[in-house]
């Protein structure tokens, strides 16, 4: 069983939630969201413990919260070498959100640190941080690459859609998941999420797959719909 505990579970407005980022167990933080770091603190989290960050795109709801854990990272007693995963350019990326800041000090310093390294994703299994994992590209919004993941921890495989409407990555995640950490953000034009509608019929045609909605808009409702778990900002599960 692997322990997921929601740091937010809210969409880029964060209407009544906060924005969405959850640890696998206490050494897996997937998106840095804005608020990432004081909810880490507010769970009992330590930063020293983390052995992967996992970022699915770039925009800011999922990114806002690296210069802030960064230096976290660089001021934390850890016992372990961190990952940062994300798309393609995530080094540079956050290393231009750090310029843009004027904190590029930490970029650097972090940069000099030999248990500290960016990891590029190539869309096939890959292994970082202890962390074993398949980036899977998802369609969210033209020009900009989003990706879900497939997480293997504790001998299970963990999926996480990312933002993302249907498409057929949302598709292989799904028939690779044991269970299915899923976006839904609601009805959208144009359509660059998923709503209650494309919920159940991703649930239809995986009837054994349990869902976990995050990224979660104003009014979305499951209802009764079997499978189908909508958890509070820092609510834990087993799964």
């Amino acid at each position: 069983m692997t322990a997921m505990t929601f740091l937010g579970t809210g969409n880029f407005s964060a209407p009544g939630r906060y924005w969405n980022s959850f640890v696998l167990d206490r050494t897996v933080l997937v998106e840095p969201s804005p608020t990432a770091l004081p909810h880490l603190r507010r769970c009992g989290f330590d930063v020293g413990q983390l052995e992967s960050i996992v970022i699915s795109h770039f925009h800011p709801d999922h990114t806002f919260g690296w210069p802030f854990l960064a230096l976290e990272i660089y001021r934390a007693a850890r016992t372990r070498p961190v990952s940062v995963i994300g798309p393609p350019g995530v080094e540079r990326f956050l290393g231009d959100m750090m310029r843009f800041g004027s904190v590029v000090d930490i970029h650097e310093a972090l940069m000099d640190m030999p248990d500290v390294r960016f990891v590029d994703v190539d869309g096939s299994w890959q292994e970082a941080g202890g962390l074993r994992f398949r980036a899977i590209e998802v369609d969210h919004v033209p020009d900009l690459r989003c990706f879900g993941f497939l997480l293997e921890h504790d001998g299970r495989i963990i999926g996480y859609s990312g933002d993302t409407r249907p498409c057929p990555g949302l598709e292989e995640l799904a028939g690779g998941a044991e269970v299915l950490v899923l976006e839904c953000n609601g009805a959208h034009e144009p359509k660059t999420h998923m709503d209650m509608d494309d919920v159940r019929a991703l649930r239809s045609r995986h009837p054994d797959l349990p869902l976990v909605l995050t990224h979660i808009g104003e009014g979305i409702d499951p209802g009764d719909t079997p499978g189908v778990t909508m958890p509070d900002d820092f609510q834990p599960l087993t799964q």
